[in-house]
């Protein structure tokens, strides 16, 4: 029976910090298609669609872990076989897969914020899109040869280690942008409340990073297995509280919208300072105003604003 009470220890644990996370989404998942739906934001019917399939991945994966738990419980007191337990162990197939899917969508989401900043640039998303597909690819190996037993491609940690790479990756190309951007916009206006407007996009994208890179960070340390386990329960939907926080902040205008929707106009080329033309012998002005072009995309981050 100790194979059964293993389990069900395991599955007890995941489910429950699946709970706890999957609490916090839906309710960030309610605010955010309240606002969404109630304020004239721009690309709302995009941030929807992302929000809506989130959720959908979210609550699918707590009623996967919940049949887990469901189906331990019956096996630890019908007494079962080492077969009926490999049979439990086949159904988390589906949660895997699901997660990883999950996952795709989420980078997918933070990839195209990356894609707007630089300017509708494909040159500077290239290897980030290939961390995202990597690490969705290591995934589905992994989850597939730990049921079939076979010689698996990559190493089981594979994923873990290619979700942080992937995670950092799309934080310095995002960060890195605004940063050079903001250095440009620092030439043309002074003042705290341009370099705040800055600080804070770059703030929040740091936070939004932070919160999915520790977690996958201390799955791949050593750490003892009860944690292993609460941990993997929560990043199950981590990888849907970050994006869904982020829409959350573009419904209420805050956040890194007001500071990214003036961004658009610099896209990415070989000269990218700010350039903002000056009549002859017209004096100094103590303030000008960079008037941007507004695309006629309508994205969440492509619209243009002075900070």
């Amino acid at each position: 029976m100790d194979d059964e009470a293993d389990l069900l220890v395991v599955n007890v644990t995941m489910a429950g910090a699946g709970l706890l996370g999957y609490g916090i989404h839906m309710v960030l998942f309610i605010l955010a298609t309240c606002l969404l739906t109630r304020r004239k934001t721009a690309g709302k019917k995009l941030l929807l669609v992302y929000t809506v399939a989130m959720a959908l991945f979210g609550t699918t994966q707590l009623g996967l872990s919940v049949a887990q738990v469901v189906f331990t419980v019956q096996l630890f007191v019908q007494g079962g076989t080492r077969g009926q337990l490999a049979a439990g162990s086949a159904l988390n197939l589906a949660p895997s897969f699901i997660f990883f899917t999950n996952n795709l969508v989420s980078d997918s989401l933070l990839l195209y914020r990356c894609f707007l900043i630089w300017g509708s640039q494909w040159p500077p998303v290239v290897l980030p899109g290939i961390l995202v597909i990597a690490t969705c690819a290591a995934g589905y190996n992994t989850t597939i040869n730990s049921i079939s037993h076979h010689a698996p491609l990559f190493d089981a940690l594979a994923p873990n280690i290619f979700a942080a790479v992937t995670n950092l990756t799309l934080v310095a190309f995002t960060v890195g942008r605004i940063w050079w951007i903001r250095r440009d916009a620092m030439r043309v206006f002074h003042g705290a409340e341009v370099l705040n407007c800055y600080n804070t996009a770059i703030a929040m994208i740091l936070e939004s990073g932070a919160l999915l890179l520790v977690p996958t960070i201390l799955v791949i340390m050593p750490t003892p297995a009860v944690l292993r386990d609460i941990l993997k329960g929560i990043a199950v939907h981590l990888i849907n509280i970050a994006p869904t926080l982020i829409v959350v902040c573009v419904g209420l205008g805050h956040d890194i919208q007001d500071t990214v929707q003036s961004l658009h106009g610099n896209t990415f080329t070989a000269h990218p300072q700010v350039s903002i033309p000056v009549p002859p012998l017209q004096p100094p002005l103590s303030r000008q105003v960079l008037h941007i072009k507004q695309s006629d995309n309508d994205d969440p981050w492509a619209t243009a604003k002075v900070c």
